[in-house]
């Protein structure tokens, strides 16, 4: 698992989010965005279908800052989410 978190992030900048050795992982925070057709896309509920018929193991991961600020989250306000490992057998959670 991943334990590169960014600890802090600005309005108006983007972090990446790395999987390091493990490349299943898929990133359930608010904010957070995957490249798909090369297109960056936020993870929420109206895109998670198309989300999770992606391959997880070749999806890139970032945090969006003026997502952030678009749910409502402010400087020093904590962001919760999950990491959710995926099987690298099946290609699936």
């Amino acid at each position: 698992m991943t334990t590169n978190i960014p600890s802090s992030i600005s309005s108006g900048e983007t972090v990446t989010l790395t999987k390091e050795w493990y490349k299943g992982i898929i990133f359930e925070f608010p904010g957070a965005e995957v490249l798909i057709d090369g297109q960056w896309i936020s993870y929420e509920v109206k895109n998670k279908d198309l989300i999770l018929s992606q391959n997880p193991m070749d999806l890139e991961w970032r945090l969006n800052g003026n997502l952030l600020r678009k749910y409502d989250y402010s400087t020093g306000r904590k962001i919760q989410g999950r990491i959710l490992s995926v099987d690298d057998q099946w290609k699936g959670l």
